[in-house]
């Protein structure tokens, strides 16, 4: 007799949804970016005396680096404030991937607003 089953299967592995990883990454993105960017701007900034895309580059790695933090906080809540625990599935991974971009988005935002208090000191011609 043949079996029908529905997709996808409760014993089968899912696939994370893109919030995770979007709540993991974007933040350590936005630093790269950032960081990328601001280098290559620095130069074109001292030599038009142009100091303000500097500054609104940095808010603008900072605001991605917070909307990381927040949807990695989104994913965390939606899948319950317990720790993740040892058990395998998608709601223990879940539950991994949250608290992860939780951490660690924070730690890149405030990194990147240590950057963006060190470009009011610090001149683009220096």
């Amino acid at each position: 007799m043949s079996e029908t089953h529905t997709f996808p299967r409760r014993d089968e592995p899912q696939p994370a949804p893109v919030a995770q990883w979007v709540g993991l990454f974007l933040a350590p993105a936005a630093f790269a970016a950032h960081l990328q960017i601001n280098y290559v701007l620095v130069r074109w900034a001292c030599l038009r005396s142009a100091d303000i895309w500097v500054h609104v580059v940095d808010v603008a790695a900072i605001a991605l680096a917070a909307l990381g933090t927040v949807v990695a906080w989104r994913v965390w809540m939606r899948a319950g404030r317990d720790h993740p625990g040892e058990e395998g599935g998608a709601l223990p991974r879940t539950r991994l991937l949250g608290v992860l971009g939780v951490g660690f988005s924070a730690m890149m935002t405030l990194v990147l607003i240590g950057q963006w208090v060190a470009a009011f000191f610090i001149s683009t011609c220096q």
